[in-house]
């Protein structure tokens, strides 16, 4: 049951979110103004076709037909006199196949023009979300799952498209449809045409009504889609571990109950839809039966002729079906203004690394870093992920991070090419503050590889002039030499310009991690992050890749974050961090002396020999250390 009423009717609008969507949208259109202006035109012309095509059909009846006793000239009648009633037939098909054509040449210009509007509109709106995703900080990622986003930059903004096309092309269009219609009925019997208007009020409140309970149930749904699409994303990128554990079933149970609800929601905005033409297929046969009894009746009292009557119906039909098409048309509009919801929500995401107005490009770096008092949580109400951490890193000196899983190693060094923001405290690099460089300046002197080396689906000469986009054949084969990748790329059969799949799959984990290490190099970096680079390798791997980057390193400042102590002995500065501080600082030979965790985690992973060594390390006394006493069995 519809309940119509004016309270419910303003609260299912939800005017504020409305115009706020209307509002972001309007600068886009802007763009295109020169294309909707040319299919406003056509627009005009397919209406004037529209209201001229019943009138040759009344000169058939009341000129051929039944000369009537109350003529409405079409145009002066010395024009039709004397051509006798096969005559006024043929001009009145002549006129019909002129109309039609020049309403098809008014509609396809009409259609051509709003759709390309359409699609310069959904470009640049896919593209502004698209380079606003990548300049949004790593908390904003870290809260949003990567398929609901993927659906938000495809899906969400091809829906917006619809809504141009739709609003534009069918709205517009059918209200001045409507508006002709009714002025050209006033003309012939206003009585009749108050008759055939009086439903028009009830099919607006039905629709405005239903229309706000139809953008609730699509706004679950395209909720319910986005869980969905996150499932197959994250499905996608474990498939090898989805495999070997033979969880398939697992998963597919998962994902068929994330489809099952997309299914019953989109059940319920199907009954809507249904629900809402129905509504006005009934007021519609109602106004429309309504019309006939009273016009019948003005046409045997002589008020009316049967052309004037007919004229009449054919303008009744006309006017409905505008109706009934922004009745149709208003699920799909629902659709699409909530993604326009989804889309534009992003959009006003404001979770960006705050760039000073007076930052400038940062000057070549010689490498001095330091972090005072510094703080990081990831939300507001989260706990504190680093506290209070101090140290400061030499130009050319290697400091390793160390401590257990979760102690905030990682996001220290995202805190350095400000990936994140700190909540307190300073970082410095030269003296000066990481926010008085901008971002590009700052990053670009900053050289990354990562536990998981990130490839991308390219030759191997793209995938190391990432680092330098503009970087020539001699300075990728140059980077590639320095990272010892340079043998094993010119055995591969099309050399640099081998194409590797998504992710680098087609090579093994220690290529990868060279091509990576001769990215992160290509442009010469002062400072250099290593974040667990060996950690995904066998040791012979390892020990190739700890080589290249202990060379590599060496006239650069190294923050190195690793969990194999062996690897870090030559470290000037080893920093243990456990819940976000740092509990231990100073050299490996000073920290295998002092009890706590380092020289616990180093005993374990050394087995006997590390035993042996810290037999032949450790004093009498204990070495200089912060730590002071023994700590409890330490988590690696």
């Amino acid at each position: 049951m519809i309940r119509i009423g004016i309270n419910p009717l303003f609260r299912e609008l939800r005017w504020q979110r409305l115009v706020a969507v209307g509002t972001e949208f309007a600068p886009y259109l802007k763009t295109v103004r020169r294309e909707l202006a040319v299919a406003l035109l056509c627009s005009l012309g397919g209406v004037s076709m529209v209201v001229a095509r019943p009138w040759p059909i009344k000169m058939v009846f009341d000129y051929a037909l039944t000369p009537a006793r109350k003529i409405r000239w079409v145009f002066p009648y010395y024009l039709l006199k004397g051509y006798g009633a096969m005559g006024v037939v043929s001009i009145a098909c002549a006129l019909l196949l002129a109309i039609t054509l020049l309403w098809g040449f008014f509609v396809y210009n009409q259609r051509y023009f709003v759709s390309i509007a359409g699609q310069k509109v959904t470009f640049a709106i896919r593209r502004r979300l698209f380079a606003h995703l990548q300049r949004l900080s790593l908390s904003f990622h870290r809260q949003h799952r990567i398929g609901d986003l993927l659906l938000r930059v495809t899906g969400d903004t091809n829906m917006l498209r619809e809504m141009l096309v739709d609003a534009t092309l069918i709205i517009t269009t059918e209200f001045l449809v409507l508006l002709a219609m009714v002025g050209v009925m006033f003309y012939l019997d206003w009585q009749l045409t108050m008759v055939s208007l009086a439903v028009i009020p009830l099919l607006g409140l039905a629709v405005f009504r239903i229309s706000g309970e139809l953008r609730n149930a699509v706004r679950q749904q395209r909720k319910k889609e986005g869980r969905m699409a996150a499932i197959v994303g994250e499905m996608l990128q474990a498939i090898a571990v989805i495999q070997v554990f033979g969880r398939e079933a697992h998963e597919e149970e998962r994902f068929g109950r994330a489809n099952r609800k997309t299914l019953r929601q989109g059940k319920r905005t199907v009954r809507l839809e249904a629900g809402l033409d129905r509504v006005a297929e009934a007021l519609i046969a109602v106004g429309t039966g309504g019309v006939l009894w009273f016009g019948v009746s003005r046409v045997l009292a002589g008020v009316l002729t049967p052309g004037d009557l007919l004229v009449f119906t054919s303008y009744l039909a006309a006017t409905y079906r505008p109706l009934r098409r922004i009745a149709q048309i208003t699920g799909r509009l629902s659709k699409a203004t909530v993604c326009a919801e989804r889309v534009f929500s992003i959009l006003r995401a404001d979770d960006r690394i705050a760039v000073r107005r007076d930052a400038r490009p940062a000057p070549r770096f010689r490498g001095r870093v330091t972090l005072k008092d510094v703080s990081f949580r990831y939300r507001p109400d989260a706990p504190p992920v680093l506290r209070d951490v101090s140290f400061t890193v030499l130009p050319g000196q290697t400091v390793a991070l160390v401590g257990p899983n979760g102690a905030g190693k990682s996001t220290l060094c995202a805190l350095l090419p400000r990936l994140y923001e700190p909540t307190c405290g300073t970082i410095t690099v030269d003296g000066e503050k990481l926010s008085h460089f901008t971002l590009e300046s700052l990053r670009e002197q900053i050289g990354v590889v990562l536990q998981q080396p990130l490839l991308f689906a390219g030759t191997i000469r793209d995938n190391i002039a990432y680092g330098k986009p503009d970087a020539s054949l001699a300075e990728v084969v140059a980077a590639a030499q320095a990272a010892d990748a340079h043998d094993f790329i010119v055995n591969l059969p099309g050399g640099y310009d081998t194409r590797i799949g998504e992710r680098g799959d087609t090579l093994s984990g220690g290529q990868r991690q060279k091509i990576a290490i001769a990215r992160a190099i290509i442009k010469d970096p002062p400072i250099l992050i290593l974040d667990e680079p060996t950690a995904m390798l066998d040791p012979t791997s390892a020990a190739q890749v700890n080589a290249t980057l202990a060379r590599l390193s060496r006239h650069k400042t190294t923050l190195r974050v690793t969990h194999r102590l062996a690897e870090i002995r030559d470290a000037d500065l080893i920093l243990v961090l456990q819940n976000g501080r740092i509990i231990q600082r100073g050299t490996h030979h000073a920290l295998v002396r002092e009890p706590g965790w380092y020289r616990e985690v180093f005993a374990l992973q050394e087995g006997g020999a590390g035993a042996v060594l810290l037999e032949r390390e450790v004093g009498a006394a204990p070495g200089p250390g912060t730590s002071g006493g023994r700590l409890a069995r330490p988590s690696i």
